[in-house]
């Protein structure tokens, strides 16, 4: 991250000013070259895109029961698998959610999350820290990548495409360039009961396409519309971009609205729970808050080939710089 804040700069080169700028990662900026599409396996493209109505109905009905839930308990447990077999320490969570922006999230570690609507606490063993909660509390999904958590509060619209594999927002997928096929396979068995099963293949980084392996979730959404697994894997032989993903939801429950008061947490006597701004990481250093038609400061730094990139060389070439940010936060 160049800077924590995103802000709009001019630049005044070759005559021309006002020109606009948004920054990025430098490494963004030359990922793409003349020569990766020789070196691309082959895919599906975009163009080959193929959407099956009756997927998209199944996943249109599992948005609107997340939308209708007033609160909902869920467990949740995430395992991974390298494309060798072996596996990755995992995940276990008790979800406990209710609107408006209330919470209790436990983790198999002991970790807890706990929000009463107006300050949220991040509660790990004798360690607390706490913050205010912003009314549409946006920037909640960076403590947990769950996708019972995110579809619940309605985050797709935070979502980058290589923020969480398996995470399906209808309205923000469909509109994603890296999704490639969704279709219906039919229904099958968990657990005694009936889901019904959609496959869904994508890709979902904005770099070499040879870096870029595709993916395939299986989601396997029961008869009240909510998702009971998460199946993601991909064709890539790496370590970690070839793991298989499996997330299960269990002892899933919609519950009534809850009062506030059944969301109330206070710190055990004798712990310190220190506050904390959610937006310093964003508003703090050298360049933060620079007032719109600032110069923009140059730099110098290493992109993803190894090689120095300034951003003055590149205004001297160049009438307008466009900087693409890319990077999650």
């Amino acid at each position: 991250m160049l800077w924590p804040s995103l802000k709009r700069f001019s630049c005044q080169d070759r005559g021309v000013s006002n020109t606009r700028l948004v920054w990025l990662f430098a490494a963004a900026l030359t990922a793409a070259g003349p020569t990766l599409g020789a070196q691309a396996p082959k895919r599906p493209s975009p163009e080959s895109r193929v959407i099956d109505p009756k997927a998209i109905a199944v996943l249109e009905a599992m948005d609107a029961a997340f939308a209708r839930a007033d609160g909902l308990t869920a467990s949740y447990t995430s395992e991974s698998f390298s494309p060798a077999g072996r596996k990755f320490p995992g995940d276990t969570v008790k979800l406990n959610l209710a609107r408006p922006n209330m919470y209790r999230l436990e983790f198999a570690n002991g970790r807890r999350i706990l929000s009463n609507g107006r300050s949220r606490y991040n509660v790990a063993g004798s360690n607390c820290t706490m913050a205010d909660v912003a009314p549409l509390n946006d920037t909640r999904e960076i403590d947990t990548f769950n996708p019972i958590y995110w579809s619940f509060y309605d985050l797709g619209q935070w979502q980058i495409r290589s923020a969480m594999l398996g995470h399906w927002v209808t309205k923000w997928r469909l509109a994603d360039p890296g999704t490639r096929t969704v279709r219906y396979v039919g229904q099958e068995q968990l657990a005694g009961a009936p889901v019904d099963v959609i496959e869904w293949t994508y890709t979902i980084s904005y770099n070499r396409p040879g870096d870029d392996p595709v993916y395939t979730t299986r989601l396997l959404i029961g008869a009240d519309h909510f998702p009971r697994r998460i199946e993601s894997a991909s064709d890539s032989k790496d370590e970690y971009k070839g793991r298989r993903i499996v997330e299960t939801i269990t002892d899933l429950k919609v519950l009534p609205k809850a009062a506030a008061t059944d969301y109330e947490y206070a710190p055990p006597s004798g712990m310190n729970c220190a506050k904390y701004n959610q937006e310093d990481p964003y508003i703090t250093g050298e360049y933060a808050d620079l007032p719109n038609g600032t110069r923009a400061p140059d730099f110098t730094l290493k992109t993803s080939r190894g090689e120095d990139l300034t951003l003055s060389a590149f205004l001297k070439q160049h009438k307008v710089v466009l900087m693409n940010y890319w990077g999650y936060g």
